[in-house]
């Protein structure tokens, strides 16, 4: 009998343990919400090429392409250590269409042109804070092996990098930046503007090898043939740059938005572009 009561007692014990213990963890889950409400604009931030702060200074001072990796890295860290989410284009694409929600901070971080630096100096940066992020890759620019770093010569990752990027740290995810569009004519128009829809339709095929599912256009131009395009070959979303807004979900699904981040650009100026 004294048996069955101290067993009756653990019971009643425990459930009491697990009721508070859920009390405690909803009313936590609330409290959460009420500071991070669900947001109705992303900030799609765009990076060009990062160096180390010596070749920024000394190499590229006065360049708006090129950032410096220490301030980069202190843009990073302030993600981290302010609790905001980044999430890659993919899941940007989930929130677009209604799947998914997500918190006022949220953030998705993007390169454009693959430039080996990507590799050598970002993608460390970037696991070290646990952040995700999309480089958006040029096709005809990936080799089978990537060259040995130098600051002062301009090259693109190749596929070893590539591959061991979606191997070791996928939330850093490879897009497409067109196979062979990067580029102007003799007519200083932009390569996209002269295409044919057959030709749009071949340069897009020949990327498909690479599985990109999501694309940025070139300097950030498009036009209607090419947006037709992306849809039928059934790419989720594809960004400009500019004019610099947030994305909502009243943006054009093959046109939106993106803001560019200087490469002279500091961590204040940084913080004003998250602010919305």
């Amino acid at each position: 009998m004294k048996k069955n009561k101290f067993l009756l007692f653990t019971i009643i014990i425990s459930f009491i343990v697990v009721c508070i213990f859920s009390f405690s963890i909803n009313n936590k889950d609330r409290e959460v919400y009420a500071d991070n409400e669900y947001t109705d604009k992303i900030p799609v931030l765009t990076f060009h090429r990062i160096v180390s702060d010596e070749d920024k200074k000394n190499i590229y001072p006065h360049n708006q392409w090129v950032g410096s990796s220490k301030v980069f890295e202190s843009m990073m860290k302030y993600l981290h250590d302010n609790g905001y989410e980044t999430i890659s284009t993919e899941d940007f694409y989930e929130w677009y269409i209604g799947n998914r929600e997500y918190g006022k901070k949220t953030v998705l971080i993007t390169f454009d042109d693959g430039f080996y630096e990507d590799y050598y100096i970002v993608y460390p940066i970037l696991k070290k804070y646990n952040i995700k992020a999309t480089s958006f890759v040029v096709g005809s620019r990936i080799h089978d092996t990537t060259d040995i770093y130098d600051p002062k010569k301009t090259r693109f990752m190749g596929m070893d990098a590539i591959n061991d990027i979606r191997e070791n740290y996928p939330n850093f995810e490879i897009q497409s930046h067109t196979y062979n569009m990067h580029y102007y004519t003799k007519g200083k128009k932009h390569r996209i503007k002269t295409m044919t829809y057959e030709e749009l339709v071949e340069d897009t095929d020949l990327n498909s090898k690479y599985g990109f599912t999501t694309l940025a256009y070139p300097y950030g131009d498009n036009n209607e043939m090419y947006r037709k395009v992306l849809e039928e070959k059934g790419y989720l979303v594809a960004f400009r740059f500019t004019p610099s807004e947030y994305a909502t979900r009243d943006s054009e699904r093959y046109a939106i938005p993106r803001i560019k981040i200087n490469g002279n650009a500091t961590l204040k100026d940084f913080k004003k572009w998250l602010q919305k």
